[in-house]
């Protein structure tokens, strides 16, 4: 899967509230991938939504259209060295954020996000969008 682009949570919310910029772009990917963390963080706010019964149909029926790998044990040995880099450096970030990391790098996708927090993690390949 070297190469190929994940979306962040941050990027997949504005793709389903029909940024324009964002739906363009996503639309032109040979194939969404979503890491597994982020499918919870979708699900977890679509059910957490004042309009759950709109959203959650919505963000089931995007999910199904993504690719998802598990988490196995290369994400949580990559989630246990991010982690360890980041409070070496003072610098921690929300623990999600460190799966999602993990995931990406473990299969060398380059995340697509607006969220900063993905740039203190050495090695992750990011775009902001």
């Amino acid at each position: 899967m070297s190469g190929e682009i994940a979306l962040d949570t941050s990027v997949v919310v504005r793709f389903l509230n029909g940024d324009g910029a964002i739906v363009e772009r996503v639309l032109a990917l040979p194939e969404i991938i979503l890491p597994t963390v982020v499918v919870g963080e979708l699900l977890f706010g679509a059910e957490n939504s004042t309009r759950s019964l709109q959203n959650l149909p919505r963000y089931l029926e995007f999910i199904a259209a993504c690719a998802i790998a598990p988490l196995g044990k290369e994400a949580a040995a990559a989630y246990a060295r991010i982690r360890l880099t980041l409070k070496r450096k003072g610098r921690p970030i929300p623990m999600n954020d460190i799966w999602i990391s993990a995931q990406c790098l473990q299969h060398s996708w380059v995340l697509v996000t607006d969220d900063r927090d993905f740039d203190y993690v050495d090695g992750l390949i990011l775009e902001h969008w």
